[in-house]
C-alpha cells in the first residue's frame, strides 16, 4: 500500500485484497487471504469453507471400496462368548462401557445392530472382531448377464 520494499501480506483492506507491509496492516480487517487454484483471492476462513465443500462434493464410488468391512453375522455370539471368557456379567461390560445392561442384552440377542461408534468400543474392551470384510460379486451386465438368463422359448418343445 505505501510502496516500500520489504516483504509483505496479502490481506483485506475495505474488500480488495492488497499486498501489505508490516506498517501498513494496521489498515486492514486483519484478515490473511490466500489464492485458491482457480486463482480467486478470498479471505483465510472462507478459503477453509471452499476447501471443506471441496471434499464433500467430490464423487465417490462406492462400489470401488476396497477392504470395507460389515458387522459379522453372528456378532451377538461373538460378544456373549468373549464375555464369558472373560468372566463377566452383562451388567459389568454395561458399566465398563458405560451403556446400559438392556442394550447388551439385546445386542447379544442380536435383537438390534449397534452403531459403529459401540461396535469400536465392544471390540477395543473385548478384544474381538465385531466385523467381516465384505467378499467381492462380479456382476455381469449387458448382453452376457441376458444370454445366460431363461427365455419363454427354453420352457417351449418344438414337435
Amino acid at each position: 500500500m505505501c510502496g516500500k520494499e520489504v516483504r509483505t501480506k496479502l490481506m483485506m483492506v475495505e474488500g480488495a485484497p492488497l499486498n501489505l507491509c508490516e506498517s501498513c496492516q494496521r489498515f486492514s480487517a486483519g484478515e490473511v487471504v490466500v489464492r485458491t487454484e482457480k486463482g480467486q483471492v478470498v479471505s483465510t476462513p472462507v478459503a477453509e469453507r471452499l476447501a471443506k465443500r471441496e471434499r464433500r462434493m467430490t464423487s465417490r464410488d462406492i462400489y470401488s471400496q476396497q477392504g470395507e468391512k460389515i458387522i459379522a453375522d453372528n456378532y451377538g455370539e461373538r460378544v456373549r462368548n468373549r464375555r464369558r471368557e472373560m468372566n463377566l456379567s452383562q451388567e459389568e461390560l454395561a458399566k465398563k462401557i458405560n451403556e446400559k445392561k438392556s442394550i447388551i442384552v439385546k445386542i447379544e440377542n442380536q435383537d438390534i445392530r449397534p452403531s459403529d461408534k459401540l461396535i469400536a468400543t465392544l471390540e477395543r474392551m473385548l478384544g474381538i472382531s465385531l466385523k467381516e470384510a465384505v467378499e467381492e460379486v462380479d456382476v455381469q451386465s449387458g448382453k452376457e448377464a441376458y444370454s445366460r438368463s431363461l427365455t419363454l422359448g427354453d420352457f417351449i418343445k418344438y414337435e
